[in-house]
């Protein structure tokens, strides 16, 4: 054995140490959350958390039925009918809107509505923004997932004689729909944690409370190791 060889396992269990450090720190951080989570639920009256609960899933499913949906549909084009010049060129345009932060797409929805005169955003204004959002998400999640698709499986429909269109649909959609739902519940959960925009919204034009838009509103507020406080660490675990 050389001097390379007794490095490299050094090395090796340097990482190993450090990942299980790192692993053990974030799971007892995890459990201590979990844990005041779970004292703000005996707490806490669950009524009190319904209608934050109710403002969340109802944003979350506009944005996923107004923003998952048509970027899968997009990912289908993208990744196999559209022209190869244009597939690449549509990948980058996603990345790019996918890396925007919540703040910059709140604050032009707020110039938007404005525009527009809506003074108020209801859980369909909401839900719509955060379609917007999630959409080149989602997109990409299903590109990633439509390329996975075995490429025999594509060589063997077209060898029967089915058009792109007939082996994209009944060959190549429905061999990957594990990936494509996966890619919309992400968007769903992106939706339903997204706090900025949501905050933003219901700040300056009375969006719905959600709960991440009460926690980030309320938590400066409240005092440590009150009820409230707890509360609040229940609507995080919720």
């Amino acid at each position: 054995m050389n001097a390379l060889d007794a490095g490299d396992r050094w090395l090796a269990r340097g990482l190993r140490a450090t990942a299980a450090l790192l692993l053990t720190g974030a799971a007892v951080l995890a459990a201590a959350v979990l844990a005041r989570g779970a004292l703000g639920l005996v707490e806490t009256d669950p009524r009190a958390l319904l209608p934050a609960v109710r403002a969340t899933l109802a944003c979350a499913a506009v944005a996923t039925l107004l923003g998952a949906l048509p970027g899968v549909a997009v990912a289908v084009y993208a990744a196999e009918l559209g022209p190869a010049a244009w597939r690449a060129r549509a990948a980058g345009v996603l990345e790019v809107c996918a890396a925007l932060p919540g703040v910059v797409i709140g604050y032009a929805a707020l110039r938007g509505l404005g525009a527009l005169g809506v003074a108020r955003a209801g859980p369909l204004v909401t839900g719509a923004v955060l379609g917007v959002m999630i959409l080149p998400t989602v997109a990409l999640l299903s590109i990633a997932a439509l390329r996975g698709a075995p490429e025999s499986l594509r060589e063997a429909s077209e060898a029967l004689g089915a058009s792109a269109w007939q082996t994209t649909w009944r060959i190549v959609v429905p061999s990957r729909w594990r990936g494509l739902v996966a890619a919309a519940s992400s968007g769903f959960a992106r939706a339903a944690g997204e706090t900025v925009a949501v905050q933003l919204l219901a700040a300056r034009a009375g969006g719905p409370r959600t709960l991440t838009a009460r926690i980030l509103d309320e938590l400066p507020n409240a005092p440590p190791s009150s009820p409230w406080n707890h509360s609040l660490f229940a609507m995080s675990l919720v």
